[in-house]
C-alpha cells in the first residue's frame, strides 16, 4: 500500500549508504526500506545537478553502467530511535540496596525507565516513582520535578524501602524527603541490566541519570562512574567488579551531574562535577539497518558524485555519495571539496517549514513530506529533543531526506550549483570531502592545486581547519564559493567520523544554546562554539567572515577600485564594462544574498587583500549577525551587512579567492553560463590551475 504524505505527496522508499566517501576499488552498501515492501529498480547515475525548480539549473543526471542488479527486492527497515546503557551478565542480588541520581528533563504521564533487570524496575512519571520486582511493585507518590537532582534509594530484602531526596534549587528552598516501604521479598534477578530503557525502544527515560551503586552484604557489588571515559561509548565500573557497560545512540556525555556548583568549566578539569549522562527517547546515530544492496566501486570510475536512484511505482530516492580519484593518482589539479560536515549539521533540519525563518513554510517536495511525518528518522544540529534540550549529535547512518536532489536549495542541493557549472564548463575536477580532510589532513589535498569549497561550508573540526591552512601555506589555491564559512567547530567521534558532535557555546548565530558548564565536546575535550572566538576567525583562512544574514532576496555587487588592481587583472579579463556585476540568479534573484561575509582586519583579514567587488542595496531581512551587536536591538543601515569579493596572495606562491556569499553559485547558470559571474569564476579558476607562483606584494 502507498504511503501518502501531507500534501498529497508520496514517498515508500528511502535509504542511506556506508562508507560516504570511496575510492575505485572499494565496496559502498545501500540500506534501503520501504514502506511498500516489494521490488525496485535500481541504477547508477552520476549526480550533476539537483535543482529540479523550473527556474533551477533542472535534474541532471548521468546513468552508468555497473554491478548493480536491474531489480532488488526492498523490505521494511524500522527505525527505533531512544539512547540507552546495557550491562551484561549482571549477577543475581536477593537482598541489598540500589541508589542512583536522576535529573528528569520531560516529565509526563508516561512511566520512564530509570533501571531495569528482567523483572525488576525503577520508573518515574508526574505521579512519582516505581519499584517493581518478582512478585511485587510499590508506588511512591510525589511531585517528580523537572531540572532537579533526585536521589532514589531502593532497599529490599525480606522488606522494602523506597525514599527519594530532592534537591533544593537555590537559597529560598528546603531539601525534600519522600519514603515508602511495604513487605517483601524482593530480589533482583541474574541478567542484563538496561538504564534509561526497559528495553530497545521501550520506555525510555529523558533527562540525567548518574553513579548508579547496587551494594549487597556490605559489599560493592557494581558501581557506575559516569565521568570516566567521557569520550568513549563505555561506563565504566568502580567496584572492581568489571560489569563495564555499553551506551547506545550516543547519549551525550560531558554534561552537568548533581556535584556540579559553576566552579569549573571543563570536565577534563574535574571530571567529579561531570559524572551524568543525558539520555533521550529520540536519540538515533544508527539506525542499524542492514544492506539490500552494495557496489563494488568500478576501477575506472573518475571521481565525481554519484547516487544510486531507486524507483518503486510513484516513490523514489536517492542515495548520494562520492567518489574519490585513486589513491596517488589524481585524475586532476583540481578538487572539489563537498561540505559534508555542514550536510550533516544541517541533515534532515525542519526550519524550512516549520518557522518563517527562510521564507516559504509549505511543504514543496516528497522528501520534506516524509521528514514531517517521521520524526522517529532524527533531528538536525539546528532542532531541539522532545525535551527541548538542544541536538548536539548528528549522523550520517540514517536516511538524510535533505542530502538528495529534488530538494529545496540549500547546503547539498545548493552545491549541486557548482558540479552543474563543471560539467557545462567541461572542467576536470576530482572530490573529495570534508570526512576525508579531517581524517587525512593536509594529505587529503596535497595532490590539489586548486581547491573549491562549496556554498556553505560552515562547520569545521580542528583537524579540517588545520589541514586546510597547511595546505595553502604550501601553495595551495583555495576558491571559496560561499558565505558564512569555517564558522563552527565540530568534533567527530573518534573511530567513527559518521557521527558529529557541536557544542553551541556562547555566542553566534544559533538555533539553541548549550547548557551552563557544558562547552566542551565530549567527543575531544576541545571547547566549543565559535572558531571566531577561538581566536581563528574565518577571515584569518579566506579574508572574510560571517557578516549578515537574510532570506528575503538576493543583490548585486558594486564594483570597487580595487577591481582596477594589476594583481587582479586576470579575474576581470573579459568582461564588458559594468559598475555592477550579478544583479541576476535563481537563489533569491542575485548573486549576493542568503548569509554574507566581508573583510574585516580587526578580525584578522590580511591587510594585502584586494576587495575587488561589494554588495550593496540589500533587502529589509538582511540582518548583521548577532556576535556582532552587542544591544538588544539590530543596527539599521549598517555598512558591515555587505558581501566582499575579495583576492589575496599567501606565502608559498598559493593565494585564496573568496565570493562572500552563499547565493553566488546560483547566478552561475543565468544566460546559459553566459555572464559575468561566471566569467569571473571560470577566470579564476584557470589562473588558480596555471603553475606560476603568486607573489606577495610589497
Amino acid at each position: 500500500m502507498s504511503h501518502e504524505l501531507p500534501g498529497g505527496f508520496v514517498k515508500d522508499i528511502v535509504g542511506y549508504c556506508d562508507p560516504l566517501s570511496v575510492r575505485p576499488g572499494d565496496r559502498v552498501g545501500f540500506k534501503l526500506s520501504s514502506y511498500a515492501p516489494g521490488p525496485a529498480i535500481t541504477s547508477l547515475v552520476r549526480l550533476i545537478s539537483g535543482d529540479d525548480r523550473p527556474h533551477g539549473t533542472g535534474l541532471v543526471e548521468e546513468p552508468i553502467d555497473s554491478d548493480l542488479p536491474a531489480e532488488v527486492d526492498v523490505q521494511h527497515q524500522p527505525l527505533t530511535p531512544g539512547s540507552y546503557a546495557v550491562v551484561s551478565g549482571m549477577p543475581e542480588v536477593a537482598s541489598g540496596e540500589l541508589s542512583l541520581w536522576f535529573y528528569p528533563t520531560l516529565v509526563n504521564s508516561e512511566r520512564q525507565t530509570l533501571v531495569s533487570a528482567g523483572s525488576f524496575a525503577i520508573a518515574c512519571s508526574e505521579i512519582g516513582i516505581y519499584a517493581r520486582w518478582e512478585g511485587g511493585d510499590l508506588l511512591l507518590e510525589m511531585p517528580v520535578q523537572e531540572r532537579r537532582w533526585h536521589e532514589v534509594k531502593f532497599t529490599f530484602s525480606q522488606a522494602v524501602e523506597l525514599s527519594v531526596s530532592v534537591e533544593a534549587l537555590g537559597v529560598g528552598e528546603r531539601p525534600q524527603q519522600f519514603q515508602l516501604s511495604c513487605e517483601g521479598p524482593a530480589g533482583i534477578p541474574g541478567v542484563d541490566w538496561w538504564f534509561a530503557a526497559a528495553q530497545k525502544g521501550q520506555g525510555h527515560f529523558n533527562g540525567r541519570l548518574e553513579k548508579p551503586t547496587l551494594i549487597s552484604n556490605g559489599e560493592v557489588v557494581a558501581s557506575w562512574d559516569f565521568s570516566i571515559g567521557i569520550g568513549t561509548q563505555e561506563i565504566s565500573d568502580v567496584s572492581g567488579h568489571g560489569h563495564h557497560g555499553e551506551l547506545f545512540q550516543n547519549p551525550t556525555r560531558g554534561v552537568c551531574g548533581h556535584l556540579w556548583d559553576g566552579s569549573v568549566q571543563n570536565y577534563l578539569i574535574n571530571p567529579d562535577h561531570y559524572g551524568a549522562i543525558h539520555f533521550h527517547e529520540d536519540d538515533i546515530t544508527d539506525a542499524c539497518w542492514e544492506d539490500t544492496v552494495s557496489l563494488n566501486v568500478p576501477d575506472d570510475l573518475p571521481s565525481g558524485q554519484y547516487a544510486l536512484k531507486i524507483e518503486q511505482g510513484a516513490s523514489e530516492d536517492y542515495v548520494p555519495f562520492f567518489v574519490r580519484a585513486p589513491e596517488g593518482k589524481p585524475g586532476s589539479k583540481v578538487a572539489y571539496l563537498a561540505s559534508t560536515a555542514t550536510y550533516l549539521a544541517y541533515a534532515n533540519q525542519r526550519l524550512g517549514f516549520t518557522n518563517d525563518a527562510f521564507g516559504d513554510t509549505s511543504v514543496r517536495y516528497a522528501n520534506d513530506a516524509y521528514l514531517f511525518a517521521h520524526p522517529e528518522i532524527g533531528f538536525s544540529h539546528y532542532e531541539y529533543h522532545r525535551d527541548r534540550s538542544g541536538v548536539h549529535f548528528s549522523s550520517r547512518l540514517r536516511p538524510i531526506l535533505n542530502m538528495k536532489p529534488r530538494n529545496q536549495t540549500w547546503s547539498f542541493n545548493a552545491d549541486t550549483h557548482l558540479t552543474a557549472w563543471f560539467e557545462a564548463k567541461g572542467e576536470s575536477y576530482d572530490v573529495i570531502t570534508d570526512e576525508d580532510l579531517h581524517l587525512e589532513g593536509e594529505a587529503a589535498l596535497a595532490d590539489y592545486r586548486v581547491v573549491i569549497t562549496g556554498t556553505h561550508p560552515e562547520y569545521y573540526s580542528t583537524e579540517m581547519r588545520d589541514g586546510l591552512e597547511s595546505w595553502l601555506g604550501n601553495g595551495g589555491r583555495l576558491m571559496y564559493m560561499g558565505g558564512n564559512g569555517f564558522y563552527w567547530r565540530v568534533a567527530f567521534q573518534p573511530g567513527n567520523p559518521a557521527i558529529m558532535e557541536v557544542r553551541r557555546a556562547e555566542d553566534g548565530t544559533r538555533a539553541w544554546i548549550a547548557e551552563p558548564g557544558e562547552y566542551y565536546h565530549q567527543f575531544n575535550g576541545e571547547y566549543g562554539g565559535l572558531w571566531r572566538r577561538l581566536g581563528k576567525p574565518p577571515n584569518q583562512l579566506v579574508g572574510i567572515g560571517f557578516a549578515a544574514q537574510g532570506f528575503d532576496g538576493g543583490t548585486y555587487y558594486r564594483v570597487e577600485q580595487g577591481a582596477l588592481d594589476p594583481r587582479v587583472a586576470f579575474v576581470t579579463e573579459g568582461l564588458e564594462t559594468s559598475d555592477t556585476w550579478g544583479n541576476f540568479g535563481n537563489q533569491g534573484g542575485g548573486a549576493a544574498g542568503e548569509e554574507i561575509d566581508r573583510w574585516d582586519p580587526m578580525l584578522g583579514s590580511p591587510e594585502h587583500a584586494v576587495i575587488i567587488a561589494t554588495s550593496e542595496n540589500h533587502r529589509p531581512g538582511m540582518l548583521r549577525v548577532k556576535e556582532e551587536f552587542h544591544m538588544t536591538e539590530a543596527l539599521r543601515s549598517d555598512p558591515n551587512v555587505r558581501a566582499d569579493m575579495v583576492f589575496f596572495e599567501v606565502p608559498g606562491g598559493g593565494a585564496v579567492f573568496s565570493t562572500g556569499s552563499i547565493s553566488y553559485a546560483g547566478s552561475l547558470a543565468h544566460n546559459n553560463y553566459n555572464n559575468e559571474i561566471e566569467t569571473i569564476t571560470s577566470n579564476v579558476l584557470q589562473r588558480f590551475k596555471d603553475p606560476e607562483p603568486f607573489e606577495m606584494p610589497g
